[in-house]
């Protein structure tokens, strides 16, 4: 914004360095929040492509989100989800999970469990964290870094042999 100058006093420049400094904070505070869209994330439950119906797989905060329903129900987990109270209930043979959508605050078997992402909605989809999920479900889970493939297991199946598997936590 530039004003004219009258005869009294200089006109004003508005500070260049004070506003792209704000700008440039306003998009990293926005790009630091917002999911992480890489390389499609193929999920394997028991050896079988998991197929997701609207939203994919993604990665928030270093985590790979997952539609809830598409891997709960993949791993043969009874899902219910209540939307008034934003809470999502599972339960697979003697495993009960609970979570609350924003909440890193999950139960597993009634115990209090500290999230690292929690459960959010993309979208217009409820996206949870897949480790946590699968593991609360007694499945095993590994992460193929190479090939961006989450494997997870649910009974004694030889996993596809991955390139180069590592232990990630995601």
């Amino acid at each position: 914004m530039l004003v004219r100058s009258t005869d009294r006093e200089p006109a004003r420049v508005p500070s260049r360095p004070l506003y792209a400094g704000k700008k440039m904070l306003s998009f990293l505070a926005f790009t630091a929040l917002a999911p992480t869209y890489s390389a499609k994330i193929v999920v394997l439950v028991d050896n079988k492509p998991v197929e997701f119906r609207n939203e994919q797989p993604q990665t928030v905060q270093g985590r790979v989100m997952v539609p809830l329903r598409g891997v709960f129900e993949a791993i043969g987990a009874m899902v219910q989800y209540d939307p008034a109270n934003r809470t999502i209930e599972a339960s697979r043979n003697n495993e009960s999970v609970g979570l609350r959508l924003g909440s890193k605050i999950a139960k597993k078997n009634g115990a209090e469990i500290m999230l690292d992402v929690p459960p959010r909605v993309i979208a217009g989809t409820t996206m949870v964290p897949l480790r946590f999920v699968a593991e609360a479900m007694g499945a095993k889970v590994g992460f193929d870094k190479a090939n961006n493939r989450v494997e997870i297991m649910t009974q004694d199946v030889p996993p596809v042999q991955p390139s180069d598997k590592t232990d990630d936590p995601r």
